[in-house]
């Protein structure tokens, strides 16, 4: 076997300054030199960043092979057991229990208080001068997240966890300093989901599974304590973080390009205000998909090699980490035309820019088992808040922004988004039915 390509690095620390600066940049122009596997040194680990296809696939399919190395954040080890954070048989033991409530039919079932939450929470977004928009973004998705993830008992709580866990969250983060804050909040938010669980135990079942379903069956027979339930709720909530994240992009790139606009615009005013006619909008869904291809909130993916693993005239060794970088693959030009333009098209069937592609080179929600669980609900948030956003909105930039990507563990533009908000003239759509009908 070949030593891989890459870069030489120092002797002591290889490139960690290169990589800490700016690993977008490291990982992006280190493919775009060296190829789709090369080689690099992180301090005295060997590591290796992949955008070969082939290989990414037989990575992420070796679960015996390599273990998940995706750097944790403060929440995960905060709340460790959840589906994130097990391994091996006792991962996929928890992933196929809880995979009936992410199945597109119950979201769907569960997709009109969601959308109801969407609203009220954006009727007080303000108009006029330019304000940053992710945290109010971040508060919407938290509160639709909990509807979609709890159902009719997510409503009894979603008041609570949307005022509880913004604040965990800020003490795991160090962005607060007040312990006993901190203590007061995780037990109020603990509190909530207990009052969720009682709430589904004594509604039962009506026909639809939402995430509590299996959590409650599996605390009732023993198979997990009540902390175990929490930490999965949580974990599950906290994607609202990254959800934002990209709809914040989705605004942005939607702000400079009016025409992209003015299509989801006719689209939707010419839909019924159902969820299932949202969820299934053409050009809206090319638009979230081009988002996340563009603008992934999880940029890294890690695996450290259990046994060697060899690809070709590359060999991985027991011990190296190998990064595979959604961010990476999704603007590589091998893979797309013209990767750095904003194309919905890509993904509207039947465009000229709709051609096949290896399914690697598409992973914003990862690949194999450990792949998001959750990603049909934040593909559905992200339509619901969109569609609310551009149905009654319109947003400019102020003079002169530019996004770059926030240093936060998921990619958000700079300043939190700052636009001009205004609201789209009565003269310029269709009423909805929820405002014909009051």
């Amino acid at each position: 076997m070949i030593r891989s390509p890459g870069p030489k690095g120092h002797p002591l620390h290889g490139s960690w300054p290169e990589f800490r600066a700016d690993p977008l940049a490291f990982l992006l122009d280190g493919a775009l030199a060296h190829g789709d596997f090369f080689q690099f040194r992180l301090g005295l680990k060997r590591c290796f960043a992949v955008a070969d296809p082939a290989a990414i696939q037989g990575i992420f399919a070796d679960r015996e092979g390599f273990t998940d190395k995706t750097p944790p954040h403060r929440m995960q080890d905060a709340y460790p057991r959840s589906v994130a954070r097990l391994e091996g048989g006792e991962h996929l033991e928890r992933r196929r229990a809880l995979a009936p409530a992410f199945h597109r039919e119950a979201l769907l079932a569960r997709a009109e208080g969601a959308a109801r939450v969407v609203r009220e929470a954006l009727a007080r977004l303000r108009t006029g001068e330019a304000r940053a928009v992710l945290p109010v973004l971040e508060d919407v998705a938290l509160r639709s997240a909990s509807m979609l993830l709890l159902g009719e008992s997510g409503e009894q709580v979603v008041e609570r966890i949307a005022t509880e866990l913004p604040r965990v969250e800020a003490w795991l983060g160090h962005a607060a300093d007040d312990e006993m804050a901190y203590g007061q909040a995780r037990d109020a938010l603990a509190a909530s989901i207990l009052a969720a669980a009682e709430h589904r135990k004594a509604a039962g079942n009506r026909g639809t599974t939402d995430l509590l379903d299996p959590l409650v069956r599996a605390v009732d027979a023993g198979q997990m304590d009540e902390q175990a339930m929490i930490d999965e709720v949580v974990m599950m909530l906290v994607t609202h973080v990254p959800t934002a994240a990209a709809s914040a992009w989705a605004l942005y790139e939607l702000a400079q390009r009016p025409e992209v606009r003015r299509r989801i615009e006719e689209e939707l005013d010419g839909i019924d205000a159902q969820e299932a006619e949202v969820e299934r909008a053409s050009i809206l869904s090319a638009v979230v998909q081009e988002t996340l291809r563009l603008h992934p909130p999880v940029w890294v993916l890690a695996r450290e090699a259990r046994r060697e693993f060899r690809h070709g005239p590359h060999a991985v060794s027991a011990g190296d980490e190998v990064l595979v970088s959604p961010y990476v693959m999704q603007r590589l030009p091998r893979y797309w035309k013209r990767p750095e333009e904003f194309l919905p098209e890509r993904f509207e069937p039947g465009s000229p820019w709709h051609e096949e592609r290896p399914p690697s080179a598409f992973i914003p929600f990862g690949l194999g088992m450990r792949k998001c669980i959750g990603e049909r609900t934040a593909v559905l948030q992200m339509k619901l808040m969109l569609a609310a956003l551009v149905r009654e909105f319109r947003f400019e930039l102020p003079a002169g922004y530019e996004a770059g990507a926030g240093g936060r563990r998921a990619l958000v533009p700079r300043d939190g988004l700052p636009l001009v908000v205004e609201r789209r003239r009565r003269a310029d759509r269709r009423p909805r039915e929820h405002e014909l009908t009051g």
